[in-house]
């Protein structure tokens, strides 16, 4: 019994740390190939941090507050990302840099037009106002992801590699179209062929 606990203890530190050598999460346990909640909690920390880190990112913020919009994720792998679920990777990863009060003043987070053209629709009776766009406060950022893939099956299994990468771009000013910052996530994930059956 004492042995058997030691022998999994030893394989769980072998796969972090493997894990952790080539940069990327791998999950060869996997019951899908397919993203999953726990790489969405993963790489929005991940991406979080590495925001706050930038130093490019902070010399600005501290000087004054960035209005940033929050763009969708662009999927270019071969799994259907439900348009919710796409919007759900970039809105964890503005709840964690806007829910900390000592953050509240280095990022404000604005609609994007659409979103807000609808809900003004939405709300407001006055029928001259609706669609007044110059009204709303202009995003200075816009912070989005770009997710890809690659899949490779045999008969005996499927491994699909996810690159996702995330980007904090300047809309407006001297630098406009520059990618201030930018990060990634990489995970492979493998399936046996039984799973696939």
């Amino acid at each position: 019994m004492r042995a058997s606990f030691i022998y999994y203890v030893l394989c769980f530190m072998f796969l972090l740390s493997a894990a952790g050598c080539g940069g990327q999460a791998v999950n060869k346990d996997a019951k899908t190939s397919f993203l999953d909640s726990d790489d969405l909690v993963t790489m929005t920390d991940k991406m979080a941090q590495s925001i706050l880190s930038d130093p490019d990112v902070a010399r600005i913020s501290m000087a004054k507050s960035m209005i940033i919009v929050v763009k969708p994720i662009v999927n270019e792998t071969n799994e259907i990302i439900r348009g919710n679920t796409k919007e759900l990777y970039v809105a964890r990863l503005r709840t964690l840099l806007s829910t900390k009060p000592q953050l509240r003043d280095r990022f404000v987070f604005v609609l994007n037009k659409q979103d807000y053209l609808k809900l003004q629709s939405q709300e407001l009776l006055d029928a001259t106002t609706k669609g007044q766009s110059e009204e709303r406060i202009q995003p200075e950022y816009a912070l989005w992801g770009h997710f890809y893939a690659d899949t490779n099956a045999s008969s005996k299994n499927r491994s699909d590699t996810y690159l996702c990468e995330y980007k904090l771009t300047k809309l407006s000013g001297a630098d406009a179209g520059v990618i201030l910052w930018d990060d990634k996530y990489e995970t492979r994930k493998t399936i046996g062929k039984s799973l696939l059956d």
